[in-house]
């Protein structure tokens, strides 16, 4: 599960930001998580897809509050990406949850076919991005998925930071063409692509 690194929030690092007056934000996915689920509370046309990423996206709560708007699909980020097109084709607002590393590398035909070149609103959420998976080692790094993603022509993409994430970005993503969202696990980063 997306977790901060024991060393960012060490008693010295609070008392320093208590000093400044700054506070501690949210974590980004639980931003995320939180406006998806009351997005999709109001609106029975959001759904959730996730390959395998219900607990490490955050989507725990939204399963079990809306357990008709979520579908599982284990690990399969071809089909994720593919079955949510279809979702979207059929008038549904999807947001898919998968790893950023094996979302942008596994299933990039389909986020170009599938979804930007059939001009599907997709809103594709790539969790813990970058280095973020650590220990996993370089298969689950994802340092090259801006540079793919930004040569696919109706893809934008958009690279929000900040510890004090705005969940009006999530509420905007609803209503953009398709999106690719990038929440970094440590330093308070996110990429975000509408």
């Amino acid at each position: 599960m997306s977790a901060p690194a024991s060393s960012m929030f060490t008693a010295a690092a609070k008392d320093i930001a208590q000093q400044l007056g700054l506070k501690m934000g949210q974590p980004n996915l639980e931003v995320f998580a939180d406006t998806v689920l009351a997005l999709a509370t109001e609106n029975r046309n959001i759904l959730a897809v996730t390959s395998d990423s219900r607990g490490s996206g955050k989507l725990g709560p939204f399963g079990q509050k809306l357990p008709d708007q979520i579908v599982e699909l284990g690990i399969a980020e071809q089909n994720l990406v593919g079955i949510s097109a279809g979702l979207a084709s059929a008038g549904k607002i999807v947001f898919a949850v998968s790893p950023a590393c094996f979302l942008t590398a596994r299933s990039l035909e389909q986020i170009k076919n599938d979804v930007a070149y059939s001009d599907n609103p997709v809103k594709l959420i790539g969790i813990s991005a970058g280095v973020s998976y650590g220990a996993l080692g370089s298969t689950h790094h994802s340092l090259h998925d801006l540079a793919a993603l930004r040569a696919i022509n109706n893809l934008d993409i958009v690279v929000p930071r900040g510890q004090f994430r705005d969940p009006r970005g999530d509420q905007a993503c609803r209503d953009a063409h398709q999106a690719h969202l990038h929440p970094f696990r440590e330093g308070g980063g996110v990429r975000f692509a509408c």
